[in-house]
């Protein structure tokens, strides 16, 4: 069987290059759907990764009327840590204010205030699993009741915005790669079957003059895969060269594409399998219903 390999490799080369008009299309349409997918899969991607990092909006920050005395600023701490959604709570005092504002600031735009005009503060982490803009608002709206706190600060703008549009982060990326994968499908089965109509009789006089199914499905089999890594390749090294750019031209997003390459190798061997698949079922068919 082994030395009938290269006979079977040639076979499929052969098939590639005699049957190019229905060949040429159908990479074409694999290219298309396979650039999209990756597309959709980075988008994903970026979508989970800015998701984990969406955390950071659900915080507040309480400041205090006045400095609270340490015993005081402890029962405070006890009291908020009780709040349903609180995560964890940093007391952070005047001087830790000062100081932190220092580290990020020039000093001299401090330089007509005296003393330290920053006030304590509180900083609340909400829950992973309350992480919305009710609990945002209704843990604000209780430090609110509290007569030492004067002022509750908390992004509940970009919360709204987040909130409004993250599913669409997610939605349209899914819907994007499960369409193009039934076109996927539905191009390489058509593909295939084009490619068995023309090549009928040889099949046919290759089944029944004894010949194994292995030997008329190999060939086949392999022209799909073929197929699905020409076509799939060209789309991965399609969006390396435009992911760079946009990655010189937008520094923020590269920590959110570092791993865009995985995308690229999962679509990559996906679509090779899935091509490979579909011609052996195909085939498979055709050998014992006919097409």
């Amino acid at each position: 069987m082994f030395h009938r390999f290269p006979y079977l490799v040639a076979e499929a080369f052969k098939g590639l290059a005699r049957h190019r008009l229905v060949i040429i299309p159908s990479i074409a349409t694999t290219f298309l759907c396979s650039f999209l997918l990756i597309t959709s899969m980075n988008v994903l991607s970026f979508s989970v990764s800015l998701s984990m990092r969406s955390a950071s909006l659900y915080r507040i920050e309480a400041f205090f009327l006045n400095t609270p005395k340490p015993a005081q600023a402890d029962s405070i701490l006890k009291i908020a840590e009780k709040f349903e959604s609180v995560s964890s709570l940093i007391y952070v005092s005047d001087e830790q204010a000062l100081e932190e504002f220092k580290n990020s600031f020039p000093e001299d735009m401090l330089y007509l205030v005296e003393g330290n005009p920053l006030p304590a503060s509180l900083r609340i982490q909400i829950r992973a699993n309350s992480q919305n803009i009710e609990a945002i608002k209704k843990t604000s709206e209780r430090l609110l009741a509290m007569p030492e706190i004067s002022v509750v600060q908390a992004p509940i703008q970009w919360i709204e915005r987040w909130e409004n549009f993250k599913w669409h982060f997610f939605a349209i990326p899914m819907a994007v790669s499960a369409f193009m994968l039934i076109i996927l499908w539905m191009i390489m089965g058509n593909a295939m079957r084009l490619t068995l109509i023309s090549r009928k009789e040889l099949v046919n006089n290759i089944k029944y003059s004894g010949g194994t199914p292995f030997f008329i499905q190999f060939p086949f089999v392999l022209e799909g895969l073929l197929q699905g890594l020409i076509g799939a390749g060209l789309a991965a090294l399609l969006f390396e060269f435009i992911k760079h750019p946009i990655i010189t031209e937008f520094p923020l997003i590269a920590e959110f594409m570092q791993k865009g390459y995985m995308a690229s190798i999962f679509v990559l061997l996906f679509v090779a399998v899935s091509e490979a698949a579909v011609s052996f079922f195909t085939v498979r068919k055709f050998l014992f219903r006919g097409i």
